[in-house]
Parts: C-alpha cells; sequence; structure tokens
C-alpha cells in the first residue's frame, strides 16, 4: 500500500484528480482518501497534527515491509537558485525546536535535487532565519518523521517539497500552488512506482535471527541512538540484496567496547562504509 500525507486540501486536490481517488466516509477523524492501491489523509497544518495523522493511519491498517509513506507539501527557501514550483527530495530533517535529526534514506532515480529540510512550529520568514545560512522549511516533516519511524524503515518514507516562496508566506497564490503540484503529478507518479518496485524487491531478504541479534547486540555495545541501530539494519538488508554476507561485516566489531558517543559514532561510521 502506498500512504499519502499532505498537511492542506489544496495539497491533496491534484492527487485526488490523478488517482482516482474517493472519501472513506466511515473516516470521520481525518479526511482519507482511497483507491485500492493508494490511501491518502491530510493532516492539518504542524508537526504534532502530522504525526497524529500519520499515527492514525498506519495504526488502523495492515502495515508491511513494502508499504511506501509519502509525504508531499510545500516548502519554503532562502534559496533562489531554485525557481518556486521546483520540487526537491528531502534527505534530512531537522526538527528546530528539539535538535533532533532525522535521515530519510533516499533511493530517488529521477532527476530531483536533494534538500535538507527545517521542521519549524511557526510559518518562517526571511528575517528568523540567518541570511548566510540556505534553508528550506515545513511545519510537518519531524511530526512524519518521529511517528513513521514506530512502523517503518527509513527507506519505506519520502518527503518530497516543492518550493512554494522564498520565506515571504503571505504572498502566497493558491491557484498557483496547485498547479504546481499538478506539474509535478509525473514525476510524483513515478517516484512512487520506483519505491514499490524497490520494497518488493526486498520481499524475502529481510534480515534473519543471527543477522538481527549480532546487529542488536554491536549496537547496544557501541552505543548507538536508535536512529543509527534502525539506519544500520537498513544499511545491512541492502547490503544482504547486494549480496554482502552481513554478518561476516559485522562480526569484527562484536567484542569492541567504547567509553563515549563521539567513538561508537566513528565506528559506526565505519561499519555503515563496509556494509556499502
Amino acid at each position: 500500500m502506498v500512504f499519502i500525507v499532505t498537511a492542506l486540501k489544496i495539497e491533496a486536490e491534484p492527487l485526488i484528480e490523478h488517482f482516482n481517488l474517493k472519501k472513506d466516509m466511515d473516516i470521520h477523524l481525518f479526511p482519507v482518501y482511497r483507491n485500492p492501491d493508494i490511501t491518502l489523509i491530510i493532516s492539518g497544518v504542524g508537526k504534532v497534527k502530522s504525526a497524529m495523522a500519520v499515527t492514525y493511519l498506519l495504526s488502523t491498517h495492515q502495515t508491511t515491509l513494502q508499504d511506501v509513506l509519502l509525504n508531499i507539501g510545500f516548502c519554503g527557501t532562502n534559496n533562489r537558485k531554485y525557481s518556486v514550483g521546483t520540487m526537491v527530495a528531502v534527505n534530512k530533517v531537522t526538527d528546530m525546536d528539539t535538535n533532533i535529526d532525522y535521515y530519510p534514506d533516499v533511493f530517488i532515480k529521477e532527476n530531483i535535487p536533494f534538500a535538507g529540510l527545517c521542521c519549524y512550529s511557526r510559518p518562517v520568514a526571511q528575517d528568523m532565519v540567518q541570511e548566510e545560512k540556505e534553508v528550506f522549511c515545513d511545519m510537518e516533516s519531524a511530526g512524519i518523521m518521529e511517528a513513521s519511524k514506530k512502523f517503518y524503515y527509513a527507506h519505506q518514507v519520502i518527503l518530497l517539497k516543492i518550493i512554494s516562496d522564498y520565506l515571504n508566506p503571505e504572498k502566497l497564490d493558491k491557484f498557483q500552488l496547485k498547479n504546481f503540484i499538478k506539474k509535478s503529478m509525473p514525476l510524483i507518479e513515478k517516484i512512487i512506482q520506483n519505491a514499490v518496485y524497490l520494497n518488493n524487491s526486498f520481499k524475502g531478504m529481510w534480515l534473519d535471527e543471527n543477522e538481527i541479534s549480532l546487529i542488536d547486540t554491536v549496537s547496544q555495545n557501541l552505543r548507538f541512538s536508535k536512529t543509527m541501530e534502525k539506519m544500520l539494519f537498513k544499511n545491512a538488508v541492502q547490503a544482504k540484496v547486494k549480496g554482502i554476507d552481513v554478518c561476516k561485516t559485522i562480526y569484527p566489531f562484536l567484542e569492541t567496547k567504547v567509553n563515549s558517543k563521539l567513538e561508537g559514532k566513528r565506528i559506526f561510521e565505519k561499519i555503515q562504509q563496509q556494509l556499502k
């Protein structure tokens, strides 16, 4: 199943029309639209609402390792290298309230720029950021990443953002915004198709009990964070798909001990490189 989250109805309408989604009249907590392959939910604005919507959606469906969770929405930026209407794929999300970073695994082969995204609790104007610092801003991504990690690996989560403004959100034109998404639909559809194909190709290639136990033990010994541990699991799966012996790669680190998280992070990077 492909699950799509948008904050606004204006973001959802082109998707509903393109994929011929019908409103689920039995659901009243959130607007939900679906066809046999896609379920879309409109969360409302803000990371709390987006987290609630993702949690509700995924906890009320039978999720699988082949699912794709896609967030499509708008973002502002102070980077004028990109014109408004440009779609970017997000490879890092920073919650600006907690300074927590999230790292979606991006396996997009299409010609699309990548960007790190700053998730704020309110609309961002130019005077809220340092002029020399490049930023892409939204209000939902951190909530989506935090909620989705309870259900999915990071490679199952894709965040696509369309640039709506140069940090002057008061000047937005709703008709123009809707057209931005309409024009991006062929690329969005292709990204969805490729993500579904990738996840289906992983079927039957997940880690066995010995590999899982080894990664869990190494992660504890080396003081990996939960995010790092999940990233290690993901990269181990991808390595296995490529024919790499996961146990042979990770086993030499089994007896390694560290005295600080910084030491653990260095070894984490080393393991990641060997898995790649």
